[in-house]
């Protein structure tokens, strides 16, 4: 006995979308730098993947990172989705040489229009900052909540992320951290704008943001893979 079902070729409609910018960057501690940003998003209805490499680079420090992340939402509670993310990252102004992360859980759509998103997230994390050398990872339990929004000529987007540390703490220090990231964008056309923003790491009550200033610009790619 076999059954068949149909499916909505709307739902399976991929969009591929290519994003680069490119500008200055400013920071307390090492000044002024170059900042660059490329992303790579494929979408349906109900999955995401995108991969991001987003760059700051200073005369002494750098600050870079790789993310790819990728969701499905549910086929009937559709508000709610499934999340993966994988992280390599290096920030000498936060004394973090390398730094593997994964982390995964379920996200809720708070508002989920053609206008923007707004979501939360909540799940389990883990990274080793020395994953090269060392077997030891730091457990969490991760908060999330983003917002982005359209609004003619101007989007803006904000991004918290909350990691509280759940395993133990090694050489008294507490890895707990928020990060940090906001983007207002003024679209100078349909596919480029003028884009200012700042990331962020809080810890221990350091705080030291890097507030860039680049040309952004976004291609949609005809891929049907």
């Amino acid at each position: 006995m076999s059954v068949v079902f149909t499916h909505d070729p709307n739902k399976e409609e991929l969009n591929w979308k290519y994003y680069y910018r490119f500008g200055s960057v400013f920071s307390e501690t090492p000044k002024f730098g170059t900042a660059g940003y490329t992303r790579l998003k494929r979408t349906t209805k109900h999955t995401f993947h995108d991969v991001r490499l987003f760059a700051h680079i200073f005369k002494n420090d750098t600050e870079i990172k790789i993310r790819h992340k990728s969701s499905r939402r549910f086929l009937t509670l559709d508000k709610f989705y499934s999340f993966n993310t994988l992280i390599y990252e290096k920030n000498t102004i936060i004394n973090v040489d390398l730094r593997y992360h994964y982390n995964q859980g379920l996200g809720y759509f708070l508002k989920n229009r053609e206008s923007g998103n707004m979501t939360l997230e909540i799940g389990v994390a883990f990274d080793n900052s020395d994953y090269l050398n060392n077997e030891q990872k730091t457990a969490y339990i991760r908060t999330a909540y983003s917002i982005d929004q359209d609004l003619n000529k101007f989007s803006g987007k904000c991004e918290i992320d909350y990691y509280h540390q759940v395993s133990n703490i090694v050489d008294s220090t507490n890895l707990s951290r928020f990060q940090i990231l906001t983007e207002l964008k003024w679209n100078l056309r349909k596919n480029s704008g003028i884009i200012t923003g700042f990331t962020c790491d809080i810890h221990n009550d350091d705080l030291n943001p890097s507030v860039f200033l680049a040309l952004a610009v976004s291609e949609s790619l005809n891929w049907d893979m």
